[in-house]
Formats: structure tokens, sequence, C-alpha cells
């Protein structure tokens, strides 16, 4: 289930839970409404189950497939709680949040890839119409090219090798790559550290998914699930394998008597400044307040990251694709034609 179906479902079901209805006649007359949509097939076949007397965590994770294990533990909380709306209001919060913030990542790299492939275009466009003609022309004229021309005819004359073969090559390795990868737990953290240690992308992508821990975790929090379980939860949710790790060890340290603070900071959970304002919130009574705040410190920090990409790589794909390649197209062009004009005056 993706995250705007799973936030859709969580506002109906709160709604339904603070007026105090029934979920599964609630849910079953809901799904008559909404009809065949998947929000509407998850009403339905929650219903039922409800129906059927199954607790609410269970029927959830029964009728959501693929819906993570924090969902369950969530909707658990709320009821021990006795704040079951609140919880479900939370989880819809989460759900949105998580799609929003993969957009910011998303959205980050569109208009410079429109960019790169305009500038792609153009080049392609030359190489097909406008090189082969000065190619003929200086052939028939038998002239003497220089360096720089015979390597722009050279790269023309083998375009579809090195500006097709050979980048689809690249993907196909780098696929390949993170394939194999893939195939362990091991294998994951190393290609996620691979992928974090590109510049400003890499600390976006980490500042991201650090949003969604704090966040799930201050949710699980208020939702009085105990603060190891909620560490080892918001860390199985999290998309990034280093962080769900380095949780999870967190989460033995915080089951062993430590404090949150050194465990957060011994596993790299966020900076020793957020493990700080963690472990005070913790002493304080305040985590989930406290856990709020370093959520949208991480949120700010990648769209800054994302407003930086939008606003400075567009520049530099131009810079490079029109002064770079457009610019040496044309030097390498206009460089013989002036010996032509020479020639043909004396």
């Amino acid at each position: 289930m993706n995250s705007e179906t799973l936030a859709a479902l969580s506002d109906e079901m709160a709604a339904l839970a603070r007026a105090g209805l029934p979920l599964d006649r609630g849910l079953a007359a809901l799904s008559v409404e909404l009809g065949r949509d998947s929000v509407g097939r998850a009403c339905r076949e929650l219903a039922r189950l409800l129906s059927e007397g199954k607790p609410i965590d269970e029927a959830m994770a029964q009728a959501l497939k693929g819906t993570p294990p924090h969902v369950a533990a969530l909707v658990r909380g709320g009821i021990v709680s006795g704040k079951l709306a609140e919880s479900l209001t939370r989880l819809g919060e989460h759900a949105r949040l998580r799609a929003r913030l993969s957009s910011v990542v998303i959205d980050s790299l569109f208009y410079p890839g429109i960019v790169m492939a305009f500038g792609l275009a153009i080049l392609a466009f030359l190489g097909t119409f406008v090189i082969p003609k000065f190619v003929k022309i200086f052939a028939d004229f038998g002239m003497r090219i220089p360096w720089m021309t015979q390597v722009l005819f050279a790269l023309n004359e083998h375009a579809v090798v090195i500006f097709l073969v050979v980048p689809a090559g690249l993907v196909f390795a780098v696929l390949l790559l993170k394939f194999a990868l893939s195939l362990s737990e091991s294998g994951r953290r190393l290609w996620c550290r691979l992928t974090g240690a590109i510049p400003v992308w890499g600390m976006m992508q980490r500042q991201v998914n650090l949003a969604l821990l704090y966040d799930l975790l201050g949710l699980l929090v208020t939702a009085e699930v105990p603060l190891a379980e909620a560490l080892r939860l918001a860390g199985e949710a999290s998309p990034d394998p280093v962080l769900a790790h380095a949780a999870t060890a967190a989460a033995k340290d915080l089951e062993a008597g430590k404090p949150l603070e050194p465990s957060l900071r011994d596993h790299k959970l966020g900076t020793a400044w957020a493990a700080w304002i963690a472990g005070v919130g913790a002493s304080q009574g305040k985590l989930a307040q406290q856990l709020d705040l370093l959520r949208d410190t991480s949120m700010r920090m990648a769209e800054w990251r994302a407003s930086w990409l939008r606003a400075v790589l567009p520049p530099v794909l131009l810079v490079f694709v029109a002064g770079g390649g457009i610019g040496m197209f044309v030097l390498s062009l206009f460089l013989p034609m002036f010996t032509l004009v020479e020639g043909l005056s004396k």
C-alpha cells in the first residue's frame, strides 16, 4: 500500500473513531461510497475482518498488504492509551510526510534533468544534420583540418557508441552492482553508503530519512509504545538500511539500560546535537516534542539542499552543455573556415 492510500484510510478511520461510530459498519458504508478505488477496497476488506471479530491492529496488518509493522504497533498503542483517533490522525500525517519528502528528492532532479535532456537534444541535432555537411565541405576542398576539428568529427562519427552504448553500459553496470549488493543486508548498507557519499544529494537523502525516523519515533512515543520497541519499529520502517541497522542496535542498548542520548550518538542516529536534544527531552518527559523539533529541522535541511540543487545545478549544466559542448562545436567548425577564407582570398 502506498503512502497516499494509507494516509486517506487513516483519516477516514480517525474520523469514525473520533465520532464514536463502529469502525466495521462505518468502513463498510464508506467502501460503498468510494467504490472500487484502492481506498474503497481497503475499507471493504478491513470492515470484513473487523466484523469477524479480529482486533483492529491485526485486521490492518492483514487487510493492508505490504503495510510495515509500525502501523499495527501504532494502532495497538492508540487502543491501549485510549487515543486511537489521535494515533490514526498522526499515522495519516506521517504517511503524507513520507510522500512529500519522497517528492522533494524527485523534484530536486526534475528541472536539471530537463535542462540536460534539452542540451543533449541540441547536440544530437547538430551532429545529425550540421556536422556531416561540414565534413563534406572540408573533404571537397581537401583541407587540412586542426586537431580540435578532427576530434569533433571522430566523436560525431562514433556518437552512437560514445553517447549511447558507453552510458548504457555504465548504467547497466551500476544496476548490476546494486542488484548484487541488494542480495545481502551488509551489501544494502554498502550501497546506501556509496550513494550517501554523493555531494549534496547524499546528505539530502539522509536528512529526508532522518526526518521520517524522528517523525515516526515521536508518533510511537506519543502512542505510549515502549521506547526501545518504538525505536526498533521506526528503524524497520526506514528506507535507509544504515539507519535501520543503527536504530536496531540503539534499541538493544536501550533494552540493556543505556540512556537515550549515548545510544543515539554512538550509533550515529543523527548528529551529536540531535542526540543531546532527544536525551534532554527524554529526561524531561518531553521526548515527543523534541523529536518533532528534530523532524522539522531535518525537513528544513533537506528542502534547503533540494532548493540548492534546483537553483545551482541547471545553470551549471547549461554552462557545461552550452559553454563546453556547443562552444567546442562552434570553435571546431569555424577554425577550418578561417583557413578556407584565407586560402580563397589568396
